[in-house]
């Protein structure tokens, strides 16, 4: 399993042992509010914008890291060495982990997928790595929680990066499974994405004065490779889209009624896309050769 930011969070719990209705308990009985720790939040926009000068988020992300870690250690989950695969299997390039986590790096400008590049890019043993650590710099949603910051190493000289939302980067890691091998894979990886399907006509949306057009250039950079990535046949033919009736990710007030909807648009639209889809099909389209050479469309 792999997500970026609250899909991390799901991902992680899954990887854990979660089944969906534990998962479906704990979501309902959550109080968003409360990972909204900090002392910014008894002082309105002005402690708000301090926080950010400050240190760079709004909320300190002490309550989530905090949450995300209890879930996990009551599967008795708390490195990654818990989440290795029992079998590794053939697949090129396949982690041999079941969890996969995207982080943006900003000090150095890349992409990290955890645990996997904790070695290479960290210096770090990714079996001894905390899962919760992970997950909360991918949860890190710039502006609104502290960014995680990580060294490299214990020396002086070691580098101390700053790690923050994975979806500034990649929001949708659908293909991380994918194999790098040319060979038809072996089982379906289906991707879940928090919006509606996008079609020509709901592209287009006006930038009315400056403070619109800064919001429309972020969220331009933040998501134009996903867009053009999502956009592609062979990615939406195995995407569930659900509906969040405008609920974003930085609304952590929102209601019960708001979590029912939210609950019953996600197992619509799943329940809708695995009565229709077929692997096989799929595989005939997207990979026609026995030996794999079609390309994805």
């Amino acid at each position: 399993m792999a997500g970026t930011s609250a899909g991390a969070i799901v991902a992680a719990l899954l990887a854990a042992g979660y089944t969906v209705p534990e998962l479906e308990q704990e979501m309902r009985s959550l109080d968003f509010a409360s990972f909204q720790d900090g002392p910014a939040r008894h002082f309105g926009k002005v402690g708000a914008a301090l926080a950010v000068l400050l240190h760079n988020g709004v909320f300190k992300g002490d309550a989530l890291h905090a949450w995300i870690e209890e879930r996990l250690a009551d599967k008795n989950v708390i490195t990654f060495q818990q989440l290795r695969r029992q079998e590794e299997g053939d697949d090129t390039g396949t982690p041999p982990y079941k969890l996969a986590v995207v982080v943006s790096d900003i000090s150095r400008g890349r992409e990290l997928h955890l645990p996997e590049d904790y070695q290479a890019l960290c210096g770090v043993d990714p079996d001894t790595a905390k899962v919760a650590d992970a997950v909360r710099a991918s949860a890190s949603i710039p502006f609104y929680f502290r960014p995680v910051r990580f060294r490299t190493g214990p020396s002086q000289e070691s580098q101390r990066l700053m790690l923050v939302d994975g979806g500034l980067l990649s929001n949708f890691p659908v293909d991380l499974f994918d194999r790098r091998d040319s060979t038809p894979p072996r089982w379906p990886t289906i991707g879940i994405k928090l919006s509606m399907r996008r079609t020509p006509s709901q592209g287009w949306q006006p930038a009315r004065n400056p403070v619109e057009l800064a919001r429309r250039l972020v969220s331009t950079m933040t998501s134009a490779h996903d867009r053009i990535h999502v956009d592609r046949s062979h990615v939406q033919d195995r995407t569930i889209f659900v509906d969040t009736n405008r609920v974003r990710s930085t609304d952590f007030r929102i209601t019960q009624e708001q979590v029912e909807t939210l609950y019953t648009n996600g197992r619509s639209a799943a329940q809708q896309f695995l009565a229709t889809w077929d692997f096989q099909q799929w595989l005939n389209r997207y990979h026609p050769s026995q030996g794999g050479a079609g390309t994805p469309s």
